[in-house]
């Protein structure tokens, strides 16, 4: 608004001077007629005595007409910028009328959602401490979480041995340090035995705990090389799963190995 204002009395300006200039080109054009100078700097006093009462009468007429009307022009551009300043004046208030009404809108949208959190809060806090008195926990509780955390901790340093032929009198660390050398491995074995019950025609997993569970990722992460080997590629690595994990997997395995009988193409 404040750019219009300026650029419509620049204009108006220009245009009075415009107007002023040519009604004044239009007497001194009159002067040097009568006067016969070609340069209107050389009339003077002493050139325009010269001149017939009728002469002075016309250039005078002239140069009364340039400055009205270019005093019209500045008085129209003058009142043109008063209205427009009155307007913006009006939409200045009304721009602040509105600031305000949004103002006091968002403090109540503020004061109705510190309201809410603090509703909120107080039932939580209330639900919360009623559930810690239902569920009081006991020491033999704590005792089987922590005997749970312990099992799982040393579970994760354990990996399963699948497809080791069993033979009597076997030395199972060395059978497992060969299938580790495969995979360019050389784990501390902690321990190393057979698990499940013995049946004629089969071998039985070994389970081998390592002194991390660090190496037991790196492990897990090279066991597809048995594939490509000569003497390993019936050997399955697996990690050591909890009995809930064992029955899902074998679930999992018996509902793809039934989808591939059903789609022969899959």
């Amino acid at each position: 608004m404040a750019l219009q204002l300026t650029e419509l009395l620049r204009f108006s300006t220009e245009d009075a001077n415009d107007l002023i200039e040519g009604e004044m080109e239009t007497t001194l054009r009159k002067v040097k007629e009568h006067t016969k100078c070609t340069d209107w700097r050389k009339v003077n006093s002493a050139v325009l005595t010269k001149l017939t009462k009728a002469q002075l009468v016309e250039c005078l007429n002239e140069a009364v007409i340039a400055v009205g009307l270019g005093q019209e022009s500045l008085e129209d551009a003058v009142a043109d910028y008063g209205g427009l300043l009155e307007n913006q004046v009006r939409l200045q208030a009304r721009v602040i009328n509105r600031d305000e009404e949004l103002l006091k809108c968002k403090n109540e949208q503020l004061e109705a959602i510190q309201s809410t959190v603090k509703s909120e809060l107080k039932s939580y806090s209330e639900v919360t401490k009623k559930g810690l008195e239902e569920r009081a926990i006991t020491a033999q509780q704590v005792k089987m979480a922590v005997k749970t955390a312990v099992k799982e901790d040393d579970r994760s340093r354990n990996v399963m041995m699948f497809g080791v032929p069993e033979t009597a009198a076997e030395d199972l660390e060395s059978k497992a340090a060969e299938v580790f050398e495969q995979l360019e491995e050389k784990p501390k074995v902690v321990e190393c035995h057979r698990v499940g019950v013995q049946k004629e025609g089969a071998s039985r997993p070994v389970k081998v705990t390592l002194s991390s569970s660090d190496t037991v990722g790196r492990i897990l992460g090279k066991s597809r090389q048995l594939k490509t080997t000569d003497r390993f590629s019936h050997v399955f690595i697996s990690k050591d799963l909890t009995i809930d994990e064992r029955n899902a997997r074998k679930k999992l395995v018996m509902e793809l190995k039934q989808k591939r009988e059903n789609e022969p193409g899959l």
